[in-house]
């Protein structure tokens, strides 16, 4: 079972702002999906139980995890990024999705790539 404070740990590596709202949002799924639950897709399942959990719109939810990773991509370390994230970016927009970028954080720490 992976911890809040790992996966904390491993966002702030890659600059992803804990001031940031959707960084908590982030948090949870990913801490969700390490313990394994089911949160795909993310527009359903993930985004609606957080939703619920925070009394939040779904759209508000993608939104704020969105700024979350545009944010980490500006101001973020993008060797970091490019190192972990490379093989998932979406080249039209320069950063991966939110369900690459999740997918991908959750399988560089259970194979422990920290």
């Amino acid at each position: 079972m992976q911890n809040r404070s790992s996966v904390s740990s491993y966002l702030l590596s890659l600059g992803v702002k804990p001031s940031s709202k959707g960084y908590r949002y982030l948090v949870e799924l990913i801490t969700a999906v390490l313990d394994g639950e089911e949160i795909l897709p993310l527009k359903y399942v993930g985004y609606k139980i957080l939703s619920q959990k925070y009394s939040a719109s779904t759209d508000c939810v993608d939104k704020n995890i969105q700024n979350c990773i545009s944010k980490a991509w500006l101001d973020g370390d993008i060797d970091a990024l490019y190192g972990e994230f490379g093989n998932t970016i979406d080249v039209d927009k320069g950063k991966p999705t939110v369900k690459q970028f999740i997918m991908q954080v959750c399988e560089n720490l259970s194979a422990g790539n920290l």
